[in-house]
């Protein structure tokens, strides 16, 4: 199913990627190490063919800024160093010499553009996948707690308040004993699909393993979070329901006006009220404040 980002996992996936004033950086330095180049390669004249040191503006470029400029580029540096052979006085005895060459270090250049490029998104994808559960779509553990981290960092330095909520279906491992494990898939990807729907593109939700959900609802103090989280309690239960499964859902939230230090405190609170839930009896909606 398609990957929904919220703003921390595109801010973590953009960190990981080059910033768009590094871009410019990396482009610009390109376009200068090719000027330099077709310099270098006029003044060592017929002496040295300096073509192939043409790949490495090519290739920088590539991987740093995107395929269009490593086309761009793959596509200028043959031209440029066989103008710079040429006015540096390179005899060809025949204009198909000069052309044949051009079209030799095009399909060179650009199959080296193509397959870079091809790596760089390989290597993307492998990285978004990492973060992402691939049953449900949402953020893994760690995926999650790395946004939470960011959003915790954002609320102490801005003075603004956080919610962070556990979600957990219950006797959901009697749909798995009873029906099977792709009937247990269903239940955890209709969770899923409900808390995407109902929640902010901000909001960040993971799975934390097993049938157990978590949001972090940034900038949200306790009373919006108590209607917004009870009222998600009851959509998600719904939704399972509308599906005949004998499923039920706890939910246990902290509202912080003043987030604690660490991640793992923030989460032990919320992880605690949950638990605090389910001992008393399940099926139901806990908030505290902090």
């Amino acid at each position: 199913m398609p990957v929904r980002l919220t703003r921390a996992g595109q801010a973590l996936l953009e960190s990981a990627a080059p910033p768009e004033q590094s871009r410019l950086g990396a482009l610009l330095g390109s376009v200068a190490l090719l000027v330099a180049l077709t310099a270098l390669d006029y003044l060592a004249g017929r002496q040295f063919n300096l073509i192939a040191l043409y790949l490495v503006p090519v290739l920088l470029a590539t991987w740093s800024v995107g395929r269009t400029a490593g086309i761009v580029l793959a596509v200028a540096s043959p031209v440029l160093g066989t103008a710079a052979d040429l006015a540096a006085g390179a005899p060809y005895s025949t204009w198909l010499i000069p052309w044949t060459m051009l079209l030799l270090w095009w399909g060179v250049f650009l199959g080296f553009v193509l397959m870079l490029s091809e790596l760089r998104r390989s290597l993307e994808r492998e990285r978004e996948l990492a973060r992402v559960d691939p049953l449900t779509g949402v953020a893994n553990r760690r995926h999650f707690v790395e946004a939470v981290a960011a959003e915790l960092s954002r609320a102490r330095r801005h003075g603004r308040p956080l919610t962070v909520a556990y979600m957990d279906l219950d006797d959901f491992k009697q749909v798995n004993d009873r029906l099977g494990h792709d009937a247990g898939d269903a239940v955890l990807l209709a969770a899923a699909r409900t808390l995407q729907a109902r929640l902010r593109i901000s909001d960040v939700i993971g799975r934390m393993g097993g049938d157990e959900f978590a949001i972090c609802l940034p900038e949200t103090a306790a009373a919006a979070a108590d209607m917004v989280l009870g009222q998600l309690r009851e959509q998600v239960l719904a939704a399972l329901r509308a599906g005949d499964r004998a499923v039920t859902v706890s939910m246990g939230a902290v509202a912080f006006a003043s987030p604690p230090p660490t991640v793992d405190a923030l989460l032990r609170r919320a992880d605690e009220v949950l638990y605090a839930v389910k001992r008393a009896g399940k099926n139901r909606f806990k908030l505290e404040t902090s």
